[in-house]
């Protein structure tokens, strides 16, 4: 039945690119794919008739669903059924409404992902934000070599008329070759949209400039924590720019870029302490960025709760041990939660900290007792882990305003909820 639906899903959408005609831009990448896709789409969206993907619909079966307009997928036949009419009816009758851009944001979970999906969904702009030494999804494939292969097919799917926007920095992402025009960005000076002067030293936003063809564009983004968010800045200034936009324009369309719940969001905690919500997802370049960002943000003492980093395969017990070194090096508490736990604490007692401010959970609600007597005020506390350690439970556990959850969390809904 799943192939049947993702069949449909692929004709029709086929069919809505070939009526419409969408400016189409695809972002893929290991980490940063939905923060650069909410970034392109709060930049643009008051410019044009701006639709994205909601949420991580990014796979085969919710890549598609952007063109239809569906906020999720469907649960059962009579929703499937309700979707491929909806899409029926877009193609019989013209929607005056319909969308000039389409920020579709796809997944490279296993090997084919992106060729699949590029091969329908052809992209006019390609964002590739990073791949790292280690990707997240690297169990399903031999190295980070084949998944840069893979998601080399996105910006491979480009005409000559289309634009890749690639991570100068990773040396994946540079190299990276396409027929189209490149437009690279990052930290190194031979970027087309160089990152300078970055600062993330408060938990009102951080400061960075952008330089781009010898000219400097200073910006400050509000609530955004961390170095993460001058990536995600910079590549889509380089849309902006894809789009035909004065460069001079830019700086206030990217001042409206804003963390989505649970990447690196700020939250006011008990007892006057504040969170740093990373409970969206983790792998081990946003671990090290949300742990940067601890380091740089005042506060009278700095806890880490870390959970673990799934789908690392064979990397797994290195990469756990690296974030427990680096934890250590400011932290004064570390909570370390999943199948990797021992590993973080081996790694931050080696790397000199004490192991009584060190705790180990196997599940996050286990955390929350411990957690709850340690904290003080003006603590400030990093919450980070992959998706399926659960790591919203302990931000909720925690967070002053537990009635704010539905606002300001992720995964409230109750199918998520009631998910043991």
């Amino acid at each position: 039945m799943k192939k049947i639906f993702q069949f449909l899903l692929k004709i029709i959408t086929i069919l809505l690119v070939r009526k419409y005609s969408p400016t189409i831009i695809a972002i893929t990448g290991s980490v940063g794919k939905t923060s650069t896709k909410d970034g392109v789409y709060e930049a643009f969206c008051d410019w044009r008739r701006t639709r994205k993907s909601s949420g991580n619909l990014n796979t085969e079966i919710g890549a598609p669903l952007v063109f239809l307009g569906e906020k999720r997928a469907g649960r059962g036949i009579k929703e499937w059924a309700l979707i491929f009419l909806k899409g029926l009816l877009l193609l019989l009758k013209r929607d005056k409404d319909y969308p000039e851009i389409v920020v579709a944001e796809l997944a490279a979970d296993k090997p084919g992902d992106i060729e699949y999906l590029s091969g329908f969904i052809k992209p006019d702009i390609a964002v590739v934000t990073a791949v790292g030494k280690v990707p997240v999804h690297i169990e399903f494939y031999r190295n980070a070599d084949e998944v840069a292969k893979e998601k080399e097919k996105l910006v491979m799917a480009l005409s000559q008329s289309g634009k890749a926007i690639l991570n100068a920095d990773d040396p994946y992402v540079s190299q990276m070759q396409t027929k189209a025009e490149k437009i690279t960005f990052g930290t190194k000076k031979d970027a087309d949209v160089v990152i300078k002067d970055f600062k993330s030293t408060s938990t009102d936003g951080s400061s960075l400039t952008l330089s781009y063809q010898g000219k400097d564009y200073p910006l400050f983004l509000s609530k955004c924590i961390g170095d993460s968010f001058a990536y995600v800045a910079a590549s889509v200034f380089a849309v902006g720019i894809s789009l035909g936009i004065e460069p001079k324009r830019l700086s206030k369309r990217l001042s409206k870029i804003r963390p989505a719940n649970g990447r690196q969001q700020i939250i006011k905690g008990k007892k006057e302490t504040i969170i740093l919500d990373g409970s969206y997802n983790a792998a081990p370049s946003s671990m090290m960025s949300a742990l940067r960002a601890l380091k740089d943000l005042p506060g009278k003492r700095k806890i880490a709760v870390l959970g673990d980093m799934l789908e690392l395969g064979r990397f797994s017990n290195e990469e756990h041990r690296k974030i427990g070194r680096f934890a250590a090096e400011f932290c004064d508490y570390i909570f370390s939660v999943g199948e990797w736990k021992e590993e973080i604490k081996r790694a931050a007692i080696h790397a000199g900290m004490k192991e009584e401010n060190i705790f180990v959970f196997s599940k996050s609600e286990q955390v929350i007792d411990e957690l709850e007597k340690i904290i003080l005020e003006k603590d400030i506390i990093l919450v980070k882990g992959s998706q399926g350690i659960r790591m919203e439970r302990i931000v909720f556990a925690i967070m002053r305003d537990p009635e704010r959850a539905e606002e300001l969390l992720i995964r409230q809904e109750s199918p998520w909820k009631n998910k043991k």
